[in-house]
Order: structure tokens, then sequence, then C-alpha cells
């Protein structure tokens, strides 16, 4: 493998290139900890129960999402009502010496519709603590029966079942959502730890290849690089016009055009403002060339843009200044002309 000489240009291409790492790496590690904080295995393939008592058991093992077949659940004679419509209905499970208490999704236009049995019961459910509402219908249970609330709790899981709560469609999301993080994040990671390995492979330096089809990669980089090294002729703001070359070590991007291949440039600028207060101009610098290669030099002072701009100016008076449409028009014929002449 050719060894590069060390330049600024590399060196900025690292700096760069470890910053667009620090987002996605973020991200994905985030991920990657919910992704195994969070049992989606055991909520998209709930373990099947045969009874309250081991659902109890796996609950107080960490598992409240659960599949059980029941063989028998028994109507409470409480139920939620949407209107004049049943929406929910709570059912009850006595399994050994403890009672279990369900909250099923039912819908029913009217109580009488509701039966008193349920046997042979699958569903898929979330298991909870004992909410406020809940509490409320055992508590009035607990009078239809004669006994008292406390008596009830003595003898019921200090939880109930809620099939309304088990609800697979939105960790299905969560689950996308983080796959998905983890999936583009890779390429960026991917992309700029290259970079930092091998920068002579940034696109600054293989956008402008065209420009040069009969001389080796290798040789390119090494071409520019000394140039740089060698031949700086005006600097401003990071943004250096060496012989042959714009060259931009931005803490934005960092781009390369040859002079001679510029045919049209552009100074945009942008008002940056704070709570309605204007704080600055920020100034950008575009360069369309040939091959419709373009560039950009984000982020600068109007003195440094004026610095460069003026010198490029003076020493090649055939590039067309200025973003309007005639000079985009002019710069397209150009293009076209350049094609018909390949």
């Amino acid at each position: 493998m050719k060894r590069f000489k060390k330049t600024s240009i590399f060196r900025q291409l690292r700096i760069l290139s470890l910053k667009h790492m620090i987002v996605p790496t973020i991200m994905s590690i985030t991920a990657i900890l919910f992704l195994t904080y969070i049992n989606f295995d055991g909520i998209f393939n709930p373990v099947t129960y045969q009874n309250s008592f081991d659902a109890y058991s796996a609950y107080t093992d960490g598992t409240d999402n659960i599949h059980l077949h029941l063989g028998e659940l028994k109507y409470t004679g409480y139920n939620i009502m949407k209107g004049n419509k049943v929406k929910y209905v709570y059912f009850y499970e006595l399994s050994g010496d403890k009672c279990m208490f369900y909250k099923l999704d039912m819908n029913y236009d009217s109580v009488a519709d509701i039966p008193r049995v349920l046997t042979d019961v699958e569903i898929s459910a979330k298991v909870m603590k004992t909410d406020g509402i809940t509490k409320n219908m055992m508590e009035s249970f607990a009078q239809s029966i004669n006994w008292n609330l406390e008596g009830l709790e003595s003898v019921c899981f200090p939880v109930y079942v809620n099939e309304h709560e088990y609800n697979p469609t939105i960790y299905y999301i969560f689950y996308i959502m983080l796959a998905s993080i983890v999936f583009y994040s890779l390429y960026p990671l991917t992309s700029n730890l290259f970079i930092v390995i091998a920068p002579h492979t940034h696109p600054a330096y293989r956008r402008i290849r065209v420009y040069y089809p009969d001389m080796k990669y290798d040789e390119l980089v090494d071409m520019i690089n000394d140039n740089f090294q060698n031949n700086v002729l005006v600097t401003a703001g990071k943004m250096y016009v060496t012989d042959l070359f714009f060259i931009n070590l931005g803490p934005r991007e960092v781009s390369i055009i040859p002079l001679d291949q510029i045919v049209l440039a552009y100074d945009h600028g942008q008002l940056l403002k704070f709570l309605g207060i204007h704080i600055r101009m920020s100034h950008t610098l575009h360069f369309r060339g040939y091959k419709k290669v373009k560039i950009l030099a984000s982020g600068k002072k109007a003195t440094h843009t004026t610095i460069i701009t003026d010198y490029i100016r003076d020493k090649y008076p055939t590039i067309i200044w200025g973003h309007t449409k005639e000079n985009i028009l002019a710069y397209q014929q150009i293009l076209a002309t350049e094609r018909a002449n390949e």
C-alpha cells in the first residue's frame, strides 16, 4: 500500500470524519442498549402459561407480557362501558387457593350479551399491578359476595391481567425504529472510519479525478498535496488558493477544485439570528466547474470571502460570477457545449 505524505489536508479530513462519527455512534449505541434492555422476543413471542399461578410466577421473575391458555374464566358481574356499549369485561380465575382478575377486551351491545363463563380461553396480555379502577371493581365484587375488600385481597394475587395493555404493534414499530437506527448508522460510521484510516479516498480528491483522466489516482493525490504544501498564494479563513487549486479546509467540509476548471462562482450570505437578535452574517462560496463538479466553502466571514474572490476574479476573468438565472443558463449552455465536443 502506498504511503502518502502527511499534510494538513489529511489532518482536516480525519478531524471532520471523527466529528461525523460522533452522532451515529451515540445513536447506534443508544439503540443497541434499548434492543438489549427491552425483551422484544418475550413481547413478540410470549411464553404460554396454563394458569394464573404460573402467570404470576412469571411476573415475579420479570416477565409481564404473557400468553395464557386457560380452561375457564368466570364473569365478575362488572365491566367498563363506552357509551351504551360494553368495552371491557372483568373475569376471574381460581388458581389453587388464589384468585386472579382478568380485564378482557370484549365488545357487546349490552350487558346481557356478556357470557357468564368462558371456556378454553387463549389470550395474550400484560400482567400489571392492581390499579385504582380494578381495585374499585374488587371492592364492589367483594360486597356482592358478602366479603370486604381486605378479605378479598388476602386471597387474590397483587396483580391482574390486562388484555388491552398487551400491544405488540407499538413495540414492533419501536423495534423497527431501533433496528433502522443501527442499520443506517453503519454507513456513516464505516465510511467515516475508512476516511480516518485512508484520507486519500475522500470525495474531495475523488470528485476532481474527472479532470485528470490520464493520471493515476495516487499521483493525483500527491500532486494536490505537494501543490498545497509548496504553492499557496492566498489564504483566508481556512481557504487556500494555490497556483492550481482552490482548497477549503473548513470546519464543515473539505473541498478542492482546479482553478482553471471553474465556470461559475457566487457568494451566498445568510444572516444568523438567535431569539430575533442578529448575530452575524455567514457566507458560503459556491464553485461550479466543468463535468458538473460542484463544491462549496461554508461558514465564512465576509472579509475572508472577499479576499479569495477578489484574487480569483483578477486571475481568472473568464469565470462567471453571481447566482442569477442568466448566469445559471450560461453555465448550463457551457456544459452542454462541453458534452457535445467530447
